[in-house]
């Protein structure tokens, strides 16, 4: 709980809560679980309710037997709602996630005011576009002193040796452009409120998501986000209110690493987009630099206090 402002009280109860949670073990109490759907099938009680994230197209029949154990899933996505209740299962529904407390819009301009700063925010990975987006930056500005980018893109689940890989994979011959910054790993949410801030434009043609959070967060705090016009967006980014990249079809989801073929868990595909789709977007939020998105600020309106009264009104059904 590092990341997070925790209120003295709150941090108390949680500690007692862990410490005597042998003590308190009880099958008639419900249960609510945030977990992968892989290994939920072991459950504390006789009634669990589930919170998971679920990216691909195609449900497995592994997934859907586990799924309909639970008492209720919830999903952060509409369209992984979907998904499983035209796989036949029917305890589901959707849930919205919401805007972090700790993350608060700051007026003043934290970036010079000639520079247009883009940031992309979210662990690397293929079902992300995470290569695609940033590849698409460089060419287009790339040593262009009027334009920033910031990267804080580092998958805990590589080995080091494969992150550094995959950053001299993005550039030529190599060569990072003076104006591409790479983050380490930040700690707090109070760092992350300042690198938000700090944004103009956040990049994130995600070919499948299960809510996008840093997207989410950015639009919220007034900022424009580039997105992808598919799954887990549709449930918050509009027109109005976020730059929407189309998809033009897509591909099965294997990267051998997190998505591998033949296995009961993640099969099927993600949304892609062309090149000149998403170097469009860039371009329309270019165009916006310099105004704040008074349309995205509404989404601040979505709290975590929404999401657990919904969860909470379900278990108490």
């Amino acid at each position: 709980m590092s990341a997070y402002k925790i209120e003295p009280g709150f941090g108390a109860w949680l500690e007692q809560g862990i410490n005597q949670r042998y003590s308190r073990v009880d099958r008639k109490v419900p249960t609510f679980t945030v977990w992968h759907i892989s290994e939920s099938q072991f459950k504390a009680s006789d009634k669990q309710f589930l919170l998971t994230f679920h990216e691909t197209s195609e449900p497995t029949k592994e997934e859907c037997n586990i799924l309909k154990q639970q008492d209720f899933t919830f999903f952060s996505s509409s369209y992984s709602v979907n998904n499983f209740k035209e796989a036949g299962v029917d305890n589901v529904g959707y849930v919205p996630l919401g805007l972090d407390e700790d993350f608060v819009r700051i007026e003043e301009r934290l970036m010079s005011k000639d520079v247009i700063h883009t940031v992309v925010i979210g662990k690397a990975e293929k079902r992300k576009r995470t290569e695609q987006m940033i590849k698409i930056w460089i060419k287009k500005f790339g040593g262009n002193h009027r334009h920033q980018l910031t990267l804080l893109i580092d998958n805990p689940f590589f080995k080091p040796e494969q992150m550094q890989a995959f950053y001299q994979n993005l550039f030529e011959n190599g060569q990072k452009p003076f104006n591409v910054n790479i983050l380490p790993r930040v700690k707090t949410n109070a760092e992350m409120n300042q690198l938000y801030n700090s944004a103009d434009i956040s990049l994130n043609c995600s070919g499948g998501e299960g809510w996008d959070i840093p997207a989410h967060t950015a639009t919220a705090l007034g900022k424009w986000a580039v997105v992808s016009n598919a799954t887990s967006h549709k449930d918050w980014a509009t027109k109005d209110n976020s730059i929407l990249v189309e998809p033009n079809g897509m591909e099965v989801c294997y990267d051998n690493f997190f998505f591998a073929p033949g296995q009961p868990f993640n099969q099927g595909s993600f949304y892609t987009f062309t090149d000149e789709a998403i170097a469009a977007g860039l371009d329309e939020a270019v165009k916006r630099f310099g105004t704040v998105n008074e349309e995205g600020l509404k989404l601040a309106k979505n709290t975590y206090a929404i999401t657990a009264e919904k969860i909470l009104e379900k278990i108490g059904d």
